[in-house]
């Protein structure tokens, strides 16, 4: 009978769950003193004493405001450092767009070079120190083009670019003679597309050159940048009559 009575009493022993006391909570978080400083939201659940109450005893309150800040102040620096950059990127749009158009509004082929590549025309409006059309040359004579374009030797575009990239931005560059003549030495960034114009042709080079060595960087968007570059690429075979490329 005493047999009986001391399974199921025995059976409730096992089955009672372990008490936490407060020591084993502290003797944890010395264990893990991380665990307060990455988990902000089980801060938020803690009652903080108003004032520390001894010599030992951390000012929870002082800690949690003083974390608060930190977050408050990292979240104040996001806001305007997105704010910056969309006003970049504003400022930016309207400068292509304002350029696409004034390359379409050409009146000409030589009217749409000159502007593309002379000081007052595309350089002006985008804000950079140079701009130059390329195009590889089939008779391995690079130089100065007809009507300010540039030529490059064959295989030119591939060794600047890389035989599979299409864009590339740099900062802190020393500018290129072959890219940009006489104002080389006033590039310090450059932004580079490839211009693809017709199966029929050798493919070509838009070059931007900033006098800012942090105007251009691999960190920026290409995509007006791209945009740009097939304006350019369907003034040229429109007003050479060529097939288009894409």
């Amino acid at each position: 009978m005493s047999q009986h009575n001391d399974r199921p009493e025995a059976h409730r022993i096992e089955d009672a769950p372990l008490a936490i006391t407060a020591g084993d909570v502290t003797a944890y978080l010395r264990r893990h003193p991380e665990l307060l400083a990455n988990d902000p939201e089980l801060i938020a659940t803690l009652v903080p004493p108003s004032q520390s109450t001894g010599r030992n005893v951390l000012d929870m309150q002082h800690f949690m405001i003083g974390r608060l800040q930190n977050q408050v102040r990292m979240l104040r620096d996001i806001q305007s450092d997105l704010i910056e950059a969309s006003s970049l990127n504003s400022f930016a749009r309207e400068q292509v767009h304002a350029a696409a158009l004034r390359l379409l509004d050409a009146k000409s082929f030589e009217h749409f070079i000159e502007y593309a590549t002379g000081p007052d025309g595309l350089a002006r409006v985008l804000g950079v120190r140079a701009a130059t059309l390329c195009i590889e040359t089939t008779n391995g004579v690079a130089g100065i083009g007809i009507r300010g374009v540039r030529v490059l030797e064959p295989g030119g575009v591939d060794r600047i670019l890389g035989p599979v990239e299409n864009c590339r931005l740099a900062a802190h560059v020393r500018g290129s003679r072959g890219l940009y003549g006489g104002l080389a030495e006033d590039v310090n960034s450059e932004a580079l597309v490839r211009l693809d114009f017709s199966p029929a042709t050798p493919p070509g080079l838009l070059a931007l050159g900033g006098f800012d060595p942090e105007q251009f960087h691999p960190d920026q968007a290409v995509d007006l940048l791209e945009f740009l570059a097939r304006i350019v690429e369907r003034c040229v075979h429109q007003w050479l009559d060529l097939p288009p490329a894409r």
